[in-house]
């Protein structure tokens, strides 16, 4: 080979080196449509580990039939690893869908805490706006051009769920939520899925079916996107459970005997690991009774609630225990307006 050559063939490695570091950067940023591009011409050439690192970021898009071709080729140039890479993204939902199952009968309390505790609080009212200002960003323009911003806004707010209640439990998982949406939108479901089994976890932790219902529902149409057909429709299926869930605990229903038999169900699923769920199943079973005419099954319902809700300490709780005392003194519910009365006099 002529020095010309040899130069030639130097200036072409280093360029083809220089590619790879970019791809490897762009990756790490989050900008995996131009690693991919990187990738893609440093892997043609059959160079190191380029083939393995595009079959990545090609799963990571949801490019299943492209990513599997490359992992075939980077286990031709070593790499037996590249076997998992495309059984690893079908075990991805599966598992988010084991979570999911689990988080529908109650899942445990945090399955993951930030690194550090903060100094401080911060009020969810705040978080909420902010998420909703990023709402209206991708709605206007794409999941693109604010999902940094997003993730900026998760990485200041996430931490405050270790000090955290209800209120901001609910606010923190509606911004896993964007963040999982943003992700997907921008064509990155590999890295929404985390997303979306943190704000099922926190939605859970606030008993918040709503959410619930409202995550699965987005996991669902992601996986529907990306051919998953099986996929999306357990999420949908799960959502549709947690939305009759959300619809059985709404404070005026227009078929209450319907909401009866499904927060009965609820009622008897809960353990005493989930106190709060438990009591507000039975106070809104409760009124139910009362919206059915049936005084006696109100009482016994409300009045297990006021004795199990006596070590409760929920300003949730104690706003439903009103409305249920004011319904049931329009109803004549005479023995559970006592119990009540009793319950607010000891806490006096």
């Amino acid at each position: 080979m002529t020095s010309d050559e040899l130069l030639a063939q130097h200036e072409l490695d280093e360029a083809t080196e220089q590619l790879y570091w970019e791809g490897d950067a762009l990756e790490r940023t989050g900008n995996l449509r131009e690693a991919a591009v990187r990738f893609r011409v440093v892997a043609d050439l059959r160079l190191g580990d380029a083939a393995l690192r595009l079959a990545r970021v090609l799963l990571a898009l949801g490019e299943h039939a492209e990513a599997k071709g490359w992992c075939g080729l980077a286990v031709l140039d070593g790499f037996p690893e590249a076997v998992e890479l495309i059984r690893d993204n079908s075990e991805e939902r599966q598992r988010f869908l084991e979570h999911a199952a689990r988080v529908m009968v109650g899942a445990p309390t945090f399955d993951w805490l930030p690194a550090s505790v903060p100094s401080g609080r911060i009020e969810p009212a705040d978080v909420r706006a902010r998420t909703a200002a990023l709402r209206t960003l991708d709605r206007r323009y794409g999941g693109i051009a604010c999902h940094s911003a997003v993730l900026t806004h998760l990485a200041r707010v996430e931490p405050y769920i270790v000090v955290g209640d209800t209120a901001l439990w609910t606010a923190v998982a509606e911004v896993h939520e964007l963040a999982g949406w943003t992700a997907f939108d921008s064509g990155q479901p590999g890295a929404a899925l985390p997303h979306f089994s943190r704000a099922l976890t926190l939605a859970r932790q606030a008993e918040n079916e709503a959410l619930i219902a409202s995550v699965l529902t987005r996991a669902g149409r992601m996986f529907l996107h990306h051919n998953a057909p099986d996929d999306a429709l357990k999420a949908f299926q799960l959502g549709s459970v947690a939305e009759h869930n959300s619809w059985a605990d709404r404070r005026e229903l227009s078929d209450p005997s319907l909401a009866v038999a499904a927060l009965t169900t609820k009622v008897d699923a809960y353990d005493g690991h989930r106190l709060r769920a438990r009591v507000l199943a039975l106070i809104a079973l409760a009124r139910n009774h009362l919206a059915l005419g049936d005084l006696a099954a109100a009482s016994e319902r409300g009045v297990e609630a006021v004795v199990e809700a006596r070590v409760l300490r929920s300003a949730r709780a104690q706003d439903q225990l009103r409305w249920l005392d004011q319904e049931a003194r329009a109803a004549g519910a005479s023995v559970l307006v006592e119990q009540i009365s009793a319950r607010s006099a000891r806490r006096g």
